[in-house]
């Protein structure tokens, strides 16, 4: 069938509707009659109807598969942002938790060493102290023998 033929049965579609009796400001037209020629015309379709049917039919799956795949695409940046927001927060802690072992750490050793020099003072102290005594006893012991070497050669 020819685009004359399917100019045609357009004619005649609008010869139908033209000529039919009106009610109420419609056309009243026989059902069957119209159903045939729509039939009639869908057999007659020129080819580039179809095709162009044809290439909106791919342009919609074409449009459906990028949404997808933009919408899959944004899914994913959306778990790897939380993802990375989950692991900064997670760094964040770690962080945080480090600086208060640290100075935990920190006070401790500072508290450790006050003491260390407590103590190494205390026996620094009591080995003064000893020696001290020690020196005395020298000092005493000495005099001693130094009477007794004299008390010796006077006799």
């Amino acid at each position: 069938m020819t685009r004359i033929h399917f100019l045609l049965l357009l004619d005649r579609l609008e010869e139908i509707v033209t000529k039919s009796p009106r009610f109420a400001g419609r056309s009243l037209v026989l059902k069957d009659e119209f159903l045939e020629l729509l039939d009639k015309i869908r057999l007659t379709l020129p080819p580039e109807v179809k095709k162009a049917d044809k290439i909106i039919s791919e342009r919609e799956e074409y449009i459906k598969k990028a949404r997808e795949e933009a919408e899959r695409i944004i899914r994913e940046a959306t778990q790897r942002a939380e993802q990375l927001l989950s692991e900064h927060y997670l760094i964040r802690e770690a962080e945080e938790e480090a600086e208060r072992i640290t100075a935990t750490a920190d006070e401790y050793a500072r508290q450790v060493r006050a003491e260390l020099s407590q103590y190494v003072n205390g026996i620094l102290n009591k080995l003064e102290n000893h020696l001290i005594q020690v020196l005395q006893i020298l000092r005493h012991v000495r005099k001693e023998f130094s009477t007794e070497e004299k008390k010796e050669e006077d006799e």
